[in-house]
């Protein structure tokens, strides 16, 4: 049995940064700045880094890095990207047993155009990690102690089986949904969001699929925290994290960094969070757990670079700041 099997996107990504991208604010919302370049030339890049990524990756990355068993479940083609992925894969000790390889699509990919803020915007083509075939996904040998559910890119019939998977063999669920299934609405991800353990979402999702206006946290976090099992997450950025359970909701802040990149934060933090469920099973714990991880994301260009490679001390844990938020 594996600790955590992380099921979602794997994908090729290359970074790229350059002094010649104009960052302002924009002129629409929602967006609060843009950064636009002319068409018909040639600009410099700065600075460019190959890495892996997508949700099931980089989950599976901080679990196998802090010491557990892991295995993921995606889909990759069988071209040079798909090779890099599982070559990746053994190199942080991922188990690639449930990794498929379409034939008939590219791995998917992704070009993160980085600002000087570490802010980002991503060009994706989803290739083969938006064909997950559930009919070669070996149901019988999916055992483990936690799923981490990511982005599905709009299947809520595979996520409805995964589960339902997950309920019948006792299996804890943490869920971070992709846009894809975020845009199916609320009255459609209900009765998915109560079979899940931990939810997870940043402020803006959960305001989309609430329909409540982004500046009304409270009413967003009240209208989701009775939907999951356990816990619900709402990620804020530099504002940190919204945790809410039966005991109450705490909040916890971020810690002050020079930010690089903030690709695969979300990634770090929750699968992070998931770490330190298994590892104490204590929702303050894990909260300081995820924050150190996607602390560690942010300062290097890349979404597993700045990844926690082992676990922190209690002196590191302890300059988390947690408390109870109202």
């Amino acid at each position: 049995m594996f600790d955590a099997i992380t099921i979602g996107g794997a994908t090729r990504d290359v970074f790229i940064k350059s002094a010649s991208l104009d960052v302002h604010e924009a002129d629409e919302p929602p967006f609060a700045i843009e950064a636009c370049f002319p068409m018909g030339t040639k600009i410099d890049i700065d600075e460019m880094i190959f890495q892996t990524g997508g949700g099931a990756t980089n989950a599976a990355a901080t679990l196998a890095l802090l010491g557990f068993k892991v295995a993921t479940v995606s889909s990759v083609g069988q071209d040079p990207n798909g090779r890099d992925i599982a070559d990746e894969f053994k190199r942080y000790g991922i188990s690639d047993k449930f990794l498929q390889r379409d034939p008939d699509e590219q791995t998917a990919y992704s070009i993160i155009i980085v600002a000087g803020s570490g802010e980002r915007t991503v060009l994706v083509y989803r290739g083969a990690s938006r064909r997950l075939d559930p009919e070669l996904v070996p149901w019988k040998k999916l055992r483990a102690k936690w799923f981490y559910l990511t982005s599905l890119g709009g299947d809520i019939g595979l996520c409805a089986r995964i589960l339902e998977h997950a309920e019948r063999e006792g299996i804890r669920v943490a869920w971070n949904p992709g846009n894809g299934e975020l845009r199916r609405g609320i009255a459609e991800l209900e009765p998915l969001i109560r079979k899940v353990d931990v939810f997870n979402l940043n402020r803006e999702e959960a305001a989309a699929l609430t329909g409540i206006g982004t500046g009304n946290l409270n009413g967003i976090i009240g209208r989701l925290r009775g939907l999951p099992k356990r816990i619900l997450l709402v990620t804020d950025g530099l504002n940190g994290t919204y945790a809410a359970d039966a005991e109450g909701v705490r909040h916890c802040g971020i810690v002050d960094v020079p930010r690089q990149n903030t690709t695969g934060a979300g990634d770090a933090f929750g699968s992070g969070f998931v770490a330190g469920l298994l590892k104490r099973n204590d929702v303050d714990y894990a909260l300081a757990l995820g924050t150190l991880n996607a602390t560690g994301v942010i300062q290097k260009m890349g979404a597993k670079r700045g990844l926690l490679t082992e676990l922190p001390s209690e002196e590191e844990i302890s300059k988390v700041a947690i408390k109870p938020w109202s």
